[in-house]
């Protein structure tokens, strides 16, 4: 059998670690044309959950050639055909050790390059260009919604839809909203919007603070969970408009349920997004979508059939959208049926792991045709020592 390996960072909490998560869990339980060796760059909360899928996985530490130089090993004591690399850094890492082995090499794009590194200038401005240089290397590269492959230098773009495997919620929404009234010590009428993201400049999480200041209704208030290095300015945010009473930082939460399942809204305003699993996550656990009108959300509540969708960056866009959604239960709730019934079936682990493994034959097929690798009846020692 074929092996494929599989690279990314260990301490990874975001988007791409739902993904990565999700389809590891999926691949333990079904029956692959591939198989998969899981190459984790050190430990945090993505390699200690790949390990409970009970997969091959593999820890990696040390600085730029070390990471290199193990990979190379790996790559040879597996006879691996195809390296496979998820985040910014990890395809720089993958680009020179796949062309040190000399065997094609992939990546998934989560997220727009362009956007990666906000906030920091210097990063921001060199980061992304080394970046896409590298991804000009890749046999082809995965996407999770399609217009992210209009600005990849590669001409191979395969799409992999994101998924999401949740199991039903154990308690009811009324005992989320319950629970998170003894949390935070608020009376009973209050009622939850929120988002669960890294606290980072493309999530527009300011835009979001912001709207809060204009939704009339004093009930109303925000939970935010997540952090990063955004959290001291949006709480100063918070406070110089004079609703940190209504804004509530989590933190980190280790279970989604409790948290998505006490919203009645989920708001999602970035400047960018892939295909986002809070998306997913709000719809499957009964709260309604609000979202800025960008090609990923676009696609995702099809078109505003499946949520509402506000102008990216407007204030008070937003607030008027949230404002309804709050006054009109029988809106909410549609929007949350229709989601359920018509979204989220597009995002299932089975459809994601047979894209995965269609855009592999395809990248094994041209990489044959090229004479990058030979055909597996013909294959005997054909990685370079």
């Amino acid at each position: 059998m074929r092996t494929v390996i599989v690279f990314f960072a260990g301490n990874e909490v975001g988007g791409a670690a739902s993904h990565l998560r999700t389809w590891a869990e999926g691949l333990a339980e079904a029956r692959t044309q591939y198989q998969y060796r899981f190459v984790s760059l050190g430990d945090g909360p993505l390699a200690s959950a790949l390990e409970r899928t009970g997969g091959s996985l593999t820890k990696v530490t040390g600085g730029f050639r070390a990471v290199i130089d193990a990979l190379a090993q790996i790559i040879r004591q597996e006879r691996a055909w195809l390296l496979h690399s998820h985040g910014p850094r990890m395809n720089i890492l993958a680009a020179y050790a796949a062309k040190r082995q000399q065997i094609p090499w992939t990546a998934t794009i989560h997220s727009n390059p362009l956007y990666d590194f906000l906030g920091h200038p210097l990063k921001s401005f060199l980061f992304p260009k080394l970046h896409l240089w590298h991804l000009r290397q890749a046999s082809g590269l995965f996407v999770v919604q399609p217009t992210l492959g209009d600005i990849l230098p590669c001409k191979t773009i395969l799409e992999v839809p994101n998924a999401i495997f949740l199991t039903p919620p154990a308690r009811s929404r009324h005992e989320y909203r319950a629970f998170w009234h003894n949390q935070l010590r608020l009376p009973t009428s209050t009622r939850f919007m929120g988002v669960a993201a890294r606290l980072d400049p493309v999530k527009n999480l300011d835009v979001l603070i912001q709207s809060v200041a204009k939704i009339p209704d004093p009930d109303v208030h925000l939970c935010i969970a997540g952090d990063g290095r955004e959290r001291a300015t949006l709480e100063a945010l918070a406070d110089r408009l004079g609703v940190r009473e209504r804004v509530h930082f989590l933190g980190f939460l280790a279970s989604v349920e409790e948290f998505y399942g006490a919203l009645d809204v989920h708001v999602l305003p970035s400047k960018s997004e892939g295909a986002p699993t809070s998306v997913l996550e709000a719809g499957f656990y009964g709260a309604a979508n609000v979202g800025s009108d960008i090609p990923a959300l676009r696609r995702m509540l099809l078109d505003g059939e499946a949520g509402e969708m506000v102008p990216v960056g407007d204030v008070q866009a937003l607030a008027r959208a949230v404002h309804r959604l709050f006054r009109d239960d029988a809106l909410r709730d549609h929007y949350v049926q229709v989601f359920r019934e018509q979204v989220l079936p597009l995002y299932s682990r089975d459809r994601m792991i047979a894209a995965y493994e269609r855009g592999y034959t395809v990248l094994e097929e041209d990489a044959v045709r090229t004479g990058k690798i030979v055909p597996l009846e013909n294959r005997t020692e054909w990685l370079r020592e």
